[in-house]
């Protein structure tokens, strides 16, 4: 966290009262509301549980998964100074489901590690995963010969929920929960101006935040409920690119946006030992369909 005090020094440091026209320079407005409605994508640790008689994953998901994503975007702009205000809230979701065995299935008992054998039946797998959170910008903007050139701050929160479901001939086998907050900051540059004839935003951002995981599972056929917790310090890179242009004398545009995730939380298994939580690299993508309200 100390980078992060030191990056919000630092950009408060630079933000100024001189006069200039605005703090965009594809924006006189002091205020604007928007919201984008598109594709999620995660790229996410992948998961598994047992194994069957060759020693293949019983059942397993990549967690490589399509959803849906949807925020909304406010902007306050103290026009005749170089501050501008932003906030964004969102929220995205997906699932998937695996189709494993029938067969000499071996699983470990989350608890303790101890292997169990399941009788015979289909082996079925769904993940759900939901992602919410928000961001709070401080934003300097310089109007340049080059269009608007912008620095700030941001204080950020990221919440994953993921959920596992297997089941063996029909009956419930385990639920297994991973949760993790990502509290912490941001600090990003950005650009806006003329591209291809449209209003473009261009903002690269990079995250410090401090990560809290919590692993969680029902009392089931593998055993009694099971709880683990962790916490560990996690770096992000974002990049965000926004494009709008007028119709019908309505602002649309679309945003396209990647971030990537030094460390995210995953479930590991070892023999004659409790479940513990690790954590492998993540990446996260969105194509949003945004409105200016």
């Amino acid at each position: 966290m100390s980078r992060v005090v030191v990056s919000l020094t630092l950009v408060f440091c630079l933000i100024g009262t001189c006069k200039v026209w605005g703090q965009s320079t594809i924006s006189n407005s002091p205020f604007e509301l928007s919201t984008g409605q598109g594709l999620w994508g995660a790229l996410l640790p992948a998961y598994s549980l047992g194994e069957d008689a060759s020693g293949a994953p019983a059942l397993s998901d990549s967690m490589d998964s399509l959803g849906y994503h949807g925020d909304l975007k406010a902007v306050r702009r103290f026009l005749g100074t170089r501050t501008s205000f932003e906030g964004r809230a969102f929220y995205a979701t997906s699932e998937s489901t695996a189709n494993g065995g029938d067969s000499g299935i071996t699983m470990l008992q989350p608890s303790n590690g101890d292997p169990q054998n399941i009788s015979s039946g289909a082996t079925r797998l769904r993940s759900d995963v939901e992602n919410y959170g928000f961001d709070i910008l401080l934003r300097d903007t310089w109007i340049t010969r080059f269009g608007g050139l912008s620095a700030g701050c941001a204080f950020s929160y990221i919440g994953f929920d993921q959920t596992f479901n297997s089941t063996v001939g029909g009956a419930d086998l385990l639920r297994e929960r991973l949760d993790s907050d990502f509290r912490g900051g941001k600090g990003f540059v950005g650009w806006d101006g003329c591209f291809c004839g449209h209003r473009t935003n261009i903002d690269l951002l990079f995250g410090f935040y401090d990560m809290n995981a919590t692993y969680g599972s029902d009392a089931g056929l593998l055993g009694a409920a099971f709880e683990q917790k962790m916490t560990k310090n996690v770096s992000t890179i974002e990049t965000n690119f926004t494009t709008r242009r007028d119709f019908r004398e309505i602002q649309i545009g679309t945003t396209i946006g990647v971030t990537y995730f030094t460390d995210m939380p995953m479930i590991e298994r070892n023999l004659a030992q409790p479940v513990s939580i690790g954590t492998d690299d993540a990446v996260t993508l969105k194509f949003l369909f945004e409105i200016l309200l």
